[in-house]
């Protein structure tokens, strides 16, 4: 797989039993089901061949462990780009498998700078399912997005699945905020909603006031690394992609939790 993943457009019917042995989607496979066939829910043809060739791996080390003799455990599937276009057609592939309500597992999904991958179809039954298990705690899909992230608004014409985790350019998280995929919260939306929720508004003091401390601002000049200075170069809709800015505000939400 490799950055074009991202940015194809074509897609296949969800039909891994019948793809599986011969190892992809087929010829003309994104003609199927609109010229021919059954006219499946579809996902992203480059995502789907490569969930075809990690399936037999699941199969093998990761189905085994899931069903009503086994233990009560948590099964979680996560990944970052590319990877995190990998872990939704996971997603797919163990919430159509198994039957969440009856196990005694767990399903967990969490990505960051996840591409679209699915057609509206898909995306619908997905949530579908997502919406019978979320109440009985049985699976919990959320993808992180970083401000302006470009990977996460392509391609054009598929949709994501899941609840959105939105971090903002200050680094504030905001969980299933109403946003659409090219919003970006601005410093006077950012104002309304600390209004509005006053612990937001505490944390984003700490957080600035941590900023400060970390770059020794204390002049008016910021002292930044030669890596900060190397990032700043980068369009921020490429800069916002990179796995530190989502970790980040993460591991400071995670530390002033431990707090």
């Amino acid at each position: 797989m490799d950055w074009m993943t991202n940015f194809a457009a074509t897609s296949s019917e969800w039909e891994p039993d019948e793809d599986l042995d011969q190892g992809h989607s087929g010829f003309c496979s994104c003609l199927e089901g609109r010229m021919w066939g059954t006219n499946k829910p579809r996902v992203h043809t480059g995502f789907y061949n490569n969930i075809l060739q990690t399936i037999p791996i699941f199969e093998e080390f990761v189905d085994p462990l899931l069903g009503p003799d086994q233990p009560p455990r948590t099964l979680y599937v996560v990944g970052h780009s590319l990877g995190a276009g990998m872990s939704t057609m996971a997603t797919i592939y163990f919430l159509e498998k198994f039957d969440w309500k009856t196990l005694p597992q767990k399903y967990v999904n969490i990505s960051a700078g996840t591409p679209r991958s699915c057609k509206k179809a898909m995306a619908d039954k997905m949530e579908e399912k997502l919406a019978e298990l979320r109440p009985l705690d049985k699976a919990v899909v959320c993808r992180v997005v970083r401000d302006e992230d470009l990977v996460a608004k392509v391609p054009p014409r598929y949709v994501h699945i899941g609840k959105l985790v939105f971090l903002t350019e200050d680094g504030e998280v905001l969980v299933g905020p109403k946003l659409d995929d090219d919003h970006i919260i601005d410093e006077g939306e950012m104002k309304a909603l600390c209004k509005d929720n006053p612990q937001l508004a505490a944390v984003e003091e700490a957080a600035k006031e941590e900023e400060v401390r970390e770059r020794g601002v204390g002049d008016g000049k910021e002292e930044l690394t030669s890596y900060e200075k190397m990032m700043k170069k980068i369009p921020g809709t490429l800069r916002d992609h990179c796995p530190d800015y989502y970790l980040g505000p993460l591991v400071k939400l995670y530390n002033r939790d431990l707090e």
